[in-house]
């Protein structure tokens, strides 16, 4: 009588874990739908985008120059230049690229540089592309594809791009979210 008591007790502790992992209460958080067109993104998102490889020391100041920016700019009427086109930043590891998109719905396009090596990413409905993923190439060889996801107010954002050398990255993109020394 005890072990039967005993085994569904342990059957319904185990079908309350798992009830409680699917309605999303475990531990590890789902990365971030890029298939969605938009998300909120909040300021500080961007800023441990675009200061993760800043060395600690510095990581305060460079994520409070980040927010600063974003406050600063939270009123401004863009310009009709910075609704097509803006500031694009890929961070890798320790590694970070910087340049400028340009977009309209049906072709968007980004040119990253780290000093050193150029990289291009490119998305083309007219060219027959069916999913909204950029198709990078970098002089040094490597390709991938890169994906991004709008902020609500749909002109900022953030984008992951993984290479086919193994190498991943994540993007921070916009006027609002890019600004200061990642210009």
């Amino acid at each position: 009588m005890r072990a039967g008591r005993a085994a569904r007790t342990a059957l319904s502790a185990l079908s309350a874990a798992a009830v409680a992992m699917a309605a999303g209460c475990g531990g590890n958080r789902a990365e971030r739908d890029y298939d969605l067109l938009f998300t909120n993104v909040e300021p500080i998102q961007y800023a441990r985008i675009l200061c993760r490889g800043i060395p600690m020391q510095d990581q305060h100041t460079c994520m409070t120059s980040v927010l600063q920016h974003y406050h600063d700019t939270r009123w401004d009427e863009p310009d009709p230049s910075e609704v097509t086109g803006g500031p694009f930043v890929v961070v890798f590891a320790d590694d970070l690229y910087r340049g400028a998109y340009v977009s309209n719905p049906f072709i968007s396009a980004f040119t990253v540089s780290n000093g050193a090596d150029i990289c291009r990413g490119r998305y083309d409905a007219f060219a027959g592309d069916t999913r909204a993923d950029f198709h990078v190439r970098c002089d040094d060889g490597s390709r991938g594809l890169a994906n991004i996801i709008l902020d609500v107010d749909g002109r900022n954002g953030v984008g992951r791009l993984d290479l086919d050398d193994g190498r991943r990255a994540q993007i921070v993109f916009g006027h609002r979210a890019v600004g200061g020394d990642f210009l």
